[in-house]
């Protein structure tokens, strides 16, 4: 009981379910506390290329959006809208992050704005469910400079902290789950912040549409 007082002191909660990107509502725990680490010390970072990687859900695009507010002029960007205008718009901006990255932007375009970023020393971001340097390219020069990227991944979250997750988003609406209970959740649950924010607002909504408390049978 008195480690989990202790991670929830050391965690700063406001449950997301609105897609705003506060710092405070950021789950700080040891699976992702390197990369949110390092998104705070900016701009003493080891290189000016960061690729952060990790599954759906684990925090990647949160951490980006903090980043957003500390670098003022920064482009956010989803890779399925990257251009050639892309590359025109780099001598306007000192920091890009191309989000979802799957290894699908035409070469040659990509290479063309990793080298405008480079010859601009601006700042690039791009957060992938791998790590970039995992990724095979057919263009040398371009293979060259994803090398220089500075790769930090982030682990999903382990059980203690979806525990604590569980346990205050529904203390702040005044509801107890049973240990029992919320032990279910987690081992049911996809082990993805996405997942289980999104599984954790359709039972509340279920509970409140159907008049039924929260227990194992309405979770089922």
């Amino acid at each position: 009981m008195e480690y989990k007082n202790t991670l929830m002191s050391q965690l700063l909660f406001k449950f997301p379910f609105k897609t705003k990107y506060y710092e405070q509502d950021f789950y700080v725990s040891s699976n992702n506390f390197p990369a949110y680490r390092l998104i705070e010390s900016w701009p003493n970072w080891p290189g000016k290329w960061l690729n952060v990687f990790g599954e759906t859900g684990s925090g990647k695009t949160h951490l980006s959006k903090i980043l957003t507010k500390k670098i003022k002029k920064t482009k956010f960007i989803e890779k399925k809208n990257i251009n050639n205008k892309t590359v025109n718009e780099l001598n306007n901006i000192d920091c890009l992050i191309i989000d979802s990255y799957q290894n699908d932007i035409d070469e040659k375009l990509f290479y063309s704005i990793l080298n405008q970023t480079k010859q601009l020393e601006n700042y690039i971001v791009i957060n992938s469910m791998l790590p970039v340097s995992k990724f095979n390219f057919n263009l040398k020069d371009l293979q060259s400079r994803i090398n220089s990227f500075v790769c930090i991944g982030i682990e999903l979250p382990t059980d203690d902290l979806l525990e604590v997750i569980i346990s205050k988003s529904f203390s702040d609406k005044q509801i107890e789950l049973s240990p029992r209970v919320s032990d279910y959740i987690i081992k049911n649950v996809e082990r993805s912040y996405e997942k289980m924010f999104k599984f954790l607002k359709d039972v509340d909504e279920l509970s409140l549409s159907t008049g039924k408390s929260i227990n194992i049978n309405l979770i089922k």
